[in-house]
């Protein structure tokens, strides 16, 4: 019994210096690596009670005013759609407010009713001149009778009074007298006729009765053809597109030949100024504020663009812009805010309208 014991007594010598050599091995190790264990992180994202800096959303680059559809004013005579006979405007260019930016293909035929109601009005106006020529002739041959009247009406009294004296003297008989008298009666009415129709011819033009009846006809007559070419001048007018406001052409609808539907003819917008239309998530929503920089990024982009909150939107909808990561919530209900663009970044954007672009929005 005495023999195993003693054999086993100097194994715990070398035991002992095996154990010190390995924690000596493993220091050595830990000071090579870096002298100290690693402390613990104190990023906010380790920390849940630390509030975010920012808030992230997808947006859009668009036009301040937004981007508009243009479309002609109606549809061509019949119902049927309007066709584009003319586009004077192409992707990118620069067009002011009221220029023609398209003609229709009934532009022809309203200019060919516009020259015949021109003709119709010309006309009428050439028919009212000889009527009123006529009625002042009229009127001079009406003042010329007048004249005569007066004379006779002069002549007729003087014998009425002679033929009185003479009739008190017994010179003449009753018969002669009365037939005097009437004819003074005779001549004063006559001249009294005449007058009433002179004052007729004299009256001012803008009162009742002043033109004869072949005056008043030329003269609604020339009323109508004028009614009917302000009619075809506004139908032609609706032949020709014109820009509603200044900006710049963003995309064409339709080209020559097509017909004209539901979706418009082009898109234009102010591209001097952009803005960002962000989709912010409701839960985010209280962490946005009005004024708040706005940071702009996007493949697209060789540079950030840079804004500032401008409008909060009033309405929750569900999200129209889709994020290209599978695992994101696509189906999430978000308030519209909108960012102005710096000038700078206006204009480095002006050309870039409805691109896709991650906003983030500093609080």
């Amino acid at each position: 019994m005495d023999q195993p014991l003693s054999l086993r007594r100097p194994l715990r010598p070398w035991l002992a210096t095996a154990t010190t050599v390995a924690l000596g091995i493993g220091v050595a190790v830990l000071v090579h690596r870096g002298g100290a264990a690693p402390r613990p992180a104190t990023s906010a994202a380790l920390n849940p009670e630390s509030p975010p800096t920012s808030v992230t959303a997808l947006g859009r680059l668009e036009p301040v005013g937004e981007v508009i559809t243009v479309a002609p004013p109606a549809a061509s005579p019949g119902g049927a759609p309007a066709r584009l006979r003319q586009l004077r405007v192409e992707e990118g260019d620069r067009v002011e407010s009221g220029s023609v930016i398209a003609v229709l293909d009934s532009q022809p035929r309203l200019e060919a009713a516009v020259g015949e109601a021109t003709a119709q009005l010309r006309l009428a106006e050439a028919r009212l001149e000889v009527a009123v020529a006529d009625q002042r002739r009229e009127q001079q041959v009406q003042a010329a009778r007048v004249a005569r009247l007066e004379a006779e009406f002069r002549t007729a009294r003087l014998e009425e009074a002679r033929h009185e004296s003479l009739f008190a003297n017994g010179a003449v008989s009753a018969s002669l007298r009365d037939a005097r008298r009437l004819s003074r009666e005779t001549a004063q009415a006559q001249l009294a006729e005449a007058r009433a129709v002179l004052r007729r011819f004299q009256t001012s033009p803008g009162l009742p009765g002043a033109d004869g009846p072949d005056v008043a006809a030329a003269r609604r007559q020339r009323e109508q053809a004028g009614a009917a070419l302000v009619r075809v001048l506004a139908e032609r007018e609706d032949s020709l597109v014109r820009a509603p406001i200044s900006g710049r052409i963003l995309s064409v609808l339709t080209r020559p030949g097509e017909a004209i539907g539901s979706e418009g003819l082009v898109q234009m917008g102010r591209t001097e100024a952009m803005q960002v239309v962000a989709e912010v998530y409701q839960s985010d929503l209280r962490r946005v504020r009005l004024g708040a920089p706005v940071t702009i990024t996007s493949p697209a982009l060789a540079q950030p663009l840079e804004g500032r909150i401008s409008r909060i939107g009033a309405l929750v909808k569900r999200q129209s812009l889709i994020n290209t990561d599978p695992s994101a919530n696509n189906d999430s209900r978000v308030v519209e805010v909108q960012a102005l663009l710096s000038p700078a970044s206006s204009r480095r954007a002006a050309a870039l309208s409805q691109l896709q672009v991650t906003a983030r929005i500093e609080r």
